[in-house]
């Protein structure tokens, strides 16, 4: 009998093994992918640092800066430099690795097995894999969009809250300066990450349908502005992006079961940020299966971040509209990304202080070493 089983060795499942551990609960992953790279940037925000120092001291190689180029739909070029912080870019693989150990050093076990199936046994959870099954009392499901623990609890995340991101990892433009690309009608971005070894560039938007003409886009957007690169390889993969708010009036905890990160939904609408409510998941999910009160996590995710979610998919409808976007890449002449929107950068302080605040209160200080 499994105490606790985590599906998903991503970041939010290994921080929330890794938080168990550290209270002495310790969990079973469930994972036969990770580590991989993951399609998207490998951005880590200033605030995920600032929450989680821990980020700034692991031994994993990273790029750094402290500026961004953003390109508007009509093409002007804009730099913003961050005036408090600095943006970290890691290779998802070597990252997500490192949190896997560091649970697995604090005294999580790993199973490098593909779970193909889960049922419910009266009050447990029978999960089954390719070689055996196994019995389980509580079950945190974080095994990302297409969560199969998602499905057999309340049904997969619908069709319409899902987004796409395709790209490349390339050699060539490891020097160069982070670059955001805004698309037009406001359905996504292109961005160029560039890291130690390579650089990911890529194209993220909330539309699913047109796979094909976002692929043109991008490839036209890498030959237009570096035509000289090497890809390496290619990726494609389907991201939470929420598009109504009341996606979020399900539970995402019962008495015996939790999801968090992607398999939650927990990605900014607006910027496809997702680490940050990753890691933090993980973190609020240990706590209330530490205090043995599952359904705590409910509460928890909506008093530190509910609020800056719900307003990102609110705030998208408006920024559909061209000159909107044309304003906001104006307005980065003249501010910095920090300093920008005051309603992101209020919903990041108050982020901030409800974190603080529930450490405080459930005496987690070392959660975030």
């Amino acid at each position: 009998m499994i105490q606790t089983a985590i599906l998903g060795g991503g970041p939010a499942g290994a921080y929330c093994a890794y938080c168990l551990a550290k209270k002495d609960v310790y969990p079973v992953i469930f994972d036969h992918s990770h580590p991989r790279e993951k399609a998207c940037g490998g951005l880590v925000s200033p605030l995920t640092q600032e929450l989680f120092p821990f980020i700034n001291r692991l031994p994993v190689e990273h790029s750094v800066r402290n500026r961004i180029f953003f390109i508007s739909p009509s093409g002007k070029q804009i730099c913003c430099r961050l005036k408090k912080g600095k943006l970290v870019g890691f290779s998802r693989s070597e990252f997500d690795q490192y949190l896997v150990n560091m649970a697995i050093d604090k005294g999580a076990k790993l199973i490098n097995e593909k779970v193909i199936a889960i049922e419910r046994k009266n009050n447990l959870w029978k999960v089954k894999t390719r070689k055996q099954s196994y019995m389980i009392k509580m079950l945190v499901g974080a095994d990302g969009v297409n969560s199969l623990a998602r499905k057999k609890i309340m049904g997969p995340l619908d069709k319409r809250d899902k987004g796409l991101c395709f790209g490349y990892f390339v050699k060539g433009i490891e020097n160069k300066e982070i670059t955001m690309k805004l698309l037009p009608q406001g359905e996504g971005y292109i961005w160029v990450v560039p890291r130690v070894q390579q650089t990911s560039v890529g194209i993220g938007c909330a539309d699913i349908s047109d796979f094909h003409g976002r692929r043109m886009e991008l490839d036209t957007f890498i030959a237009q502005h570096y035509p000289n690169v090497e890809k390496i390889s290619r990726y494609a993969a389907l991201i939470p992006n929420v598009k109504n708010v009341k996606t979020f009036n399900r539970p995402l905890a019962g008495d015996n079961w939790i999801l968090i990160g992607d398999a939650a939904g927990h990605v900014n609408s607006l910027w496809g940020e997702g680490i940050l409510y990753a890691i933090l998941d993980g973190e609020l999910a240990a706590q209330a299966i530490v205090e043995n009160k599952s359904r705590l996590f409910d509460i928890l995710w909506k008093k530190a971040y509910g609020r800056s979610l719900f307003a990102s998919i609110k705030l998208r409808r408006w920024l559909r509209k061209k000159y909107i976007l044309e304003f906001f890449c104006y307005c980065l002449k003249y501010w910095s990304i920090i300093e920008l929107a005051p309603f992101h950068s209020w919903a990041n302080q108050r982020m901030k202080r409800v974190v603080e605040g529930y450490r405080k209160q459930f005496n987690l200080p070392q959660f975030c070493e």
